[in-house]
């Protein structure tokens, strides 16, 4: 297990033994492989900036790595990154990380931490692609939840390079996890369908694609 890096976000320059003091101490939390304040909630920025020690010049977090800084995973293993194959970076980088070198444009890249990172969409489209794992699928259902995103973007991006390696396999996931998120929400309509037909009271509201229940008020009466 590679050991969790002094990276410090705040305060500055601590030991690791202070580090470690400050943490049983509730002053920080452990972020990845960094450390933040804890009156911060842990955030993508944060997760990313972890991380930034760790990267050779010109590298994208992308993979499984990009999913669990955009928060659809707790689980992080190693570090996943793709390299613009306009851009340059030495060969021991490229072994040492098993780097993607890709054509990726301007759109599909976002910047947090001081790290650049696959956008939501391009993290779902190179999971379909690339990743082999069973649960893969769950991964990127999780990530359409969380982002709400929408068939006709991740589509548009699939086919933006239509000659890519398993496209077939890549559609077929991508459809599963739309199929997948979609199910969960027809499930949380069905519950409520059954709650209103007893009570009269309670109605779905959609809250990032899931649907939830409401509480009806009485005509003139405040929601709180």
């Amino acid at each position: 297990m590679t050991p969790r890096l002094p990276v410090v976000f705040y305060p500055p320059f601590l030991s690791a033994v202070e580090l470690r003091a400050a943490e049983l101490d509730g002053e920080l939390f452990a972020v990845g492989w960094g450390w933040e304040h804890a009156d911060l909630p842990p955030s993508a920025a944060a997760r990313a900036a972890s991380l930034r020690p760790e990267l050779p010049p010109r590298a994208i977090l992308a993979d499984r790595t990009a999913a669990w800084v955009w928060g659809w995973t707790t689980r992080r293993v190693g570090v996943a990154i793709c390299i613009d194959i306009r851009a340059r970076i030495s060969s021991p980088h490229r072994r040492s990380y098993r780097a993607r070198e890709v054509v990726i444009d301007g759109d599909e890249v976002r910047h947090l931490g001081g790290v650049s990172i696959t956008s939501p969409e391009r993290t779902i489209v190179d999971l379909a692609r690339h990743d082999g794992a069973n649960d893969v699928v769950i991964l990127m259902a999780a990530g359409i939840r969380h982002h709400a995103l929408v068939p006709e973007r991740i589509g548009h991006l699939a086919d933006r390079r239509p000659s890519s390696a398993g496209r077939r396999r890549a559609g077929d996931r991508i459809a599963a996890a739309f199929a997948l998120v979609g199910s969960a929400v027809a499930d949380a309509v069905n519950v409520v369908d059954r709650v209103d037909a007893t009570n009269s009271v309670e109605h779905p509201i959609q809250v990032r694609g899931v649907a939830h229940l409401e509480d009806e008020t009485t005509e003139g009466e405040a929601v709180a």
